[in-house]
């Protein structure tokens, strides 16, 4: 989640680069206060670790599934009270990611059976399902191996085709070079690279001890699934209300491959918000006005 392609304004002379420029914290917004957490043991799968907030009575859940290099916590802070004034809200790490399951291999399959195991346990019924970035990678998967869970489907910054998006080649690049290298050295080539800047203050401290929670393999093989990605064959017959939230000004995921994600889906209602793939955390109010909008759409 905090890697990008963009060149910012700030670049005053033109230089080469590795298609990666890591973000600046200062740019960021995050929650003061978390809602409810807590560890779920998922019969034969693991402990994951849930955001949870319980929302109005009878209230529809909504499942919120993080970026890439995100955790619950990373992505949706800000997201988390502002849906829960309609819904019940739950938002888990992903394997590899923060808290979630331990792993050292990343499997998207996998990480859309751990959602399913959270609604079977927490008997949510139904569930509107929205994904980000790679979220939107496991949110996908999930709708078409537990048809029977799903009653809407919201994918944001997101790709049926990762290898269109427009950041491939470089993180391609990055992962193939890291897989091999031990544990230390992987972790500290992955914190100069995608680590975020200004990372002093207590604001600062908390970002990356969430970061440093992270499995490196694992997520660098999620990079990797996501490259091979490709549901253009089958993400159409998806038979439940959908949406796309499309970042406009996103250079991870281009804008063209969001649009020809709408164009897969079948009759999604689309919400465009300006802002490039980290709009969730830098300008939370303009995101979370459209995710609340594309949630309240898949009620019944």
């Amino acid at each position: 989640m905090f890697w990008t392609n963009r060149r910012t304004a700030r670049s005053q002379h033109p230089q080469k680069r590795t298609g990666l420029e890591r973000l600046d914290l200062a740019d960021l917004h995050f929650a003061d206060e978390m809602p409810e957490g807590r560890r779920l043991d998922l019969p034969g799968r693991g402990t994951i670790f849930v955001r949870e907030a319980a929302g109005p009575f009878g209230a529809p859940t909504v499942l919120l599934v993080h970026g890439l290099l995100g955790t619950a916590d990373l992505n949706w802070s800000l997201a988390i009270p502002e849906l829960s004034s309609r819904f019940r809200v739950i938002a888990p790490d992903l394997r590899g990611h923060g808290d979630g399951i331990a792993t050292r291999r990343f499997d998207g399959r996998q990480c859309a059976d751990d959602l399913a195991a959270i609604v079977e346990l927490l008997e949510l019924g139904r569930v509107i399902v929205v994904g980000y970035s790679l979220g939107g990678l496991v949110a996908q998967l999930f709708a078409r191996r537990h048809p029977g869970m799903i009653r809407g489907l919201i994918l944001c910054a997101t790709a049926h085709n990762f290898s269109s998006a427009g950041g491939g080649s470089a993180v391609r690049l990055l992962t193939r070079a890291a897989q091999v290298a031990p544990e230390p050295l992987r972790r500290a080539a992955m914190m100069a690279v995608l680590g975020p800047r200004s990372t002093e203050g207590t604001q600062g401290r908390w970002v990356m001890e969430q970061i440093a929670k992270h499995d490196t393999r694992a997520i660098l093989q999620a990079a990797t699934e996501a490259i091979a990605f490709d549901s253009s064959g089958w993400l159409g017959e998806v038979a439940v209300p959908s949406a796309v939230v499309l970042t406009t000004n996103d250079q991870v995921v281009s804008p063209d491959i969001q649009r020809e994600l709408c164009r897969v889906l079948a009759n999604p209602i689309v919400h465009e918000v300006e802002g490039d793939h980290f709009v969730c955390v830098k300008r939370p109010e303009a995101f979370n006005a459209a995710l609340m909008a594309a949630c309240s759409g898949c009620r019944p």
